[in-house]
């Protein structure tokens, strides 16, 4: 028997680049099949935690400029990642906080104030078809999400009838002076950095680090890059000092993964993103640690980074930190959403 769906979401204005994404295709790499999934996870699983999801449910990801959105019913939604002033009616809507609206509900999407993804968690089940165990959307080979594509114009997103899209706030009803109803309490903006500050990134040297010559590795830990408006889900493109190639020999691909830092032959790095290839030709001469990726992705085009030579000890000190600290903000945000039901 088929789960009834409906359809909860109408696409007004898709924003700049809208996707529905979850933790990417895991496992799939050896055939050639890109990781995808959001960007940001931690962001991801914040929101969806928000309206009483579990953190790897389908999400909306969108970049620099969010959708428009009308809602066919009343449900429980919530914004994550970078800040991008969405409001209702006119009236801006909490951040970082689970937020009840109303069938008839337009939520207006605004640019980016802080980082450049954002994240839409919607109470409930949303029905999307899974591909290669992953609902996320792969634009380059036009699968998962809806139709393999960004989001446009006129599309519906569809949810299951099983599913309690109220189940925060289920017994609240009045809405007061305003156009919905949100909580007093949130999580605060992860992103302490602004677009034109400089950001420090640590990364772990690669095995090719020893084809760049002296001089080369000297010049990449001492400039400074900026990341440009080419810059995507499959890579963070640089431009500052051109890295030195004269020693490098040209060798077989070899496989790539989140942060790999490539160098190819104009000398300017490229960071490889969720959307990356499964391998790659051009010499890397590190890889971005796993604590450091989401603030890169958040970093705006424009802004200024620096590199940082950590060890291998170093970067999985900070990932336990870090894995602690969300461990501990997932609970406490599970118990204060269990208090609205």
């Amino acid at each position: 028997m088929t789960n009834k769906k409906f359809a909860l979401i109408e696409t007004l204005n898709p924003g700049l680049f809208t996707t529905i994404q979850d933790k990417g295709r895991v496992g799939w790499q050896a055939h050639g099949v890109s990781v995808s999934g959001a960007a940001d996870l931690n962001s991801m699983m914040i929101a969806n935690l928000l309206v009483g999801n579990d953190g790897d449910a389908p999400i909306i990801e969108f970049v620099m400029l969010a959708p428009t959105l009308s809602f066919s019913r009343d449900c429980v939604i919530a914004t994550a990642g970078a800040n991008f002033s969405f409001t209702i009616d006119g009236i801006p809507l909490p951040h970082g906080r689970p937020v009840k609206i109303f069938a008839g509900t337009v939520l207006k999407g605004g640019r980016a104030s802080r980082g450049a993804y954002g994240y839409l968690g919607i109470s409930g089940g949303m029905c999307i078809d899974i591909v290669m165990g992953s609902v996320s959307t792969d634009t380059g080979s036009n699968f998962g999400g809806v139709s393999g594509r960004r989001l446009k114009t006129s599309d519906m997103i569809f949810f299951s009838e099983q599913f309690d899209s109220l189940l925060p706030f289920k017994d609240v009803e009045s809405r007061g002076d305003l156009p919905f109803i949100s909580t007093n309490w949130g999580v605060k903006s992860l992103f302490g950095v602004e677009a034109h500050e400089e950001m420090l990134i640590r990364f772990i040297p690669t095995k090719r680090r020893d084809d760049f010559s002296n001089k080369a590795r000297e010049g990449f830990l001492s400039n400074t890059y900026r990341v440009t408006n080419e810059s995507n889900r499959m890579g963070i493109r640089l431009v500052g000092k051109k890295i030195g190639l004269e020693q490098v020999e040209l060798q077989p691909s070899e496989p790539v993964v989140m942060g790999t830092i490539q160098v190819p032959p104009n000398g300017q790095p490229i960071v490889l993103s969720v959307d990356r290839q499964t391998i790659g030709g051009y010499p890397s001469i590190g890889t971005v640690i796993s604590v450091d990726r989401a603030n890169l992705v958040q970093t705006q085009p424009g802004s200024s980074i620096r590199f940082l030579e950590v060890s291998l000890a170093d970067a999985q000190g900070a990932l336990i930190q870090e894995n602690n600290a969300m461990k501990d903000l997932f609970r406490r945000i599970k118990s204060r959403v269990q208090e609205l039901n």
